[in-house]
């Protein structure tokens, strides 16, 4: 429930979309590149990034969850990952001026147009090809739909770990019935309890963050040999480590 800003220059990956895309009013630049791009380390997007990518328009947010691309200026205003545009030279005057005037009164000085971005002239492929009830069935489409910008999508998905790219695309299409962010973190909770135990999360770490070989080996290494029941148990129910959360608009008692 508290109000803040969130300045978004830079890079904004992961848990810094946690901490900034949330936010009463969220600045973006010409330099941010706003991502969640857990599918890479065989994770799933957390911290409200299935609910935030959820409310995306079309199929832009699962795009960016399966693929882990991040998003510029214009892409992230697009897909309600941001409010404003503001040129990043700017920004040390506007948190200044902060501290002496309402929001709304220093937004109107330095606000202004996006660069352009490239999410809006491919919604045509990706609300088409990311419709798809399966990860397997977006990957045909992205293949056969004859635009480079979609085979590049394709090739991307071919690299990320098969088991977090179905879980992820299971987990966005579950967040739309949840309701409240709330809801959605309990869900993430979860998911991110069962990857502990997930054998592509130590791999994905090991290769992008340890050893940089950049070569995961997932397990199992296709989209193939994920089962139905290989993603229910990133959903299953926790018992007594359940997590629940009261609304951040309500005075309810949660019991622990």
């Amino acid at each position: 429930p508290k109000p803040y800003v969130a300045l978004m220059d830079g890079i904004v990956m992961g848990g810094g979309v946690g901490i900034s895309a949330h936010g009463t009013v969220r600045i973006v630049t010409e330099r941010s590149r706003v991502a969640m791009p857990e599918t890479g380390i065989g994770f799933v997007p957390d911290v409200g990034g299935t609910y935030l990518l959820a409310l995306a328009p079309g199929e832009l947010g699962t795009h960016l969850a399966l693929t882990g691309a991040p998003a510029g200026a214009a892409d992230a205003l697009l897909c309600g990952l941001a409010d404003h545009f503001v040129p990043s030279e700017l920004l040390p005057r506007l948190a200044a001026d902060l501290a002496g005037s309402s929001v709304h009164e220093v937004l109107e000085r330095y606000v202004g147009p996006a660069p352009a971005g490239a999410l809006d002239g491919d919604r045509e492929w990706i609300d088409h090809c990311y419709a798809a009830d399966t990860v397997e069935d977006i990957v045909e489409r992205l293949l056969g739909s004859g635009v480079p910008a979609a085979k590049e999508a394709a090739a991307t998905l071919a690299a990320r770990s098969p088991t977090a790219l179905k879980v992820t695309l299971a987990a966005l299409r579950r967040v739309r019935g949840l309701g409240p962010l709330e809801r959605a973190l309990e869900q993430e909770y979860r998911i991110s309890c069962a990857a502990l135990s997930s054998p592509d999360l130590v791999e994905g770490i090991r290769a992008q963050v340890i050893d940089k070989d950049r070569s995961p080996r997932w397990s199992p290494p296709s989209l193939a040999e994920v089962g139905a029941a290989d993603v229910a148990r990133f959903f299953a129910p926790l018992g007594a480590r359940e997590l629940r959360l009261a609304r951040a608009d309500s005075t309810q008692e949660v019991p622990w």
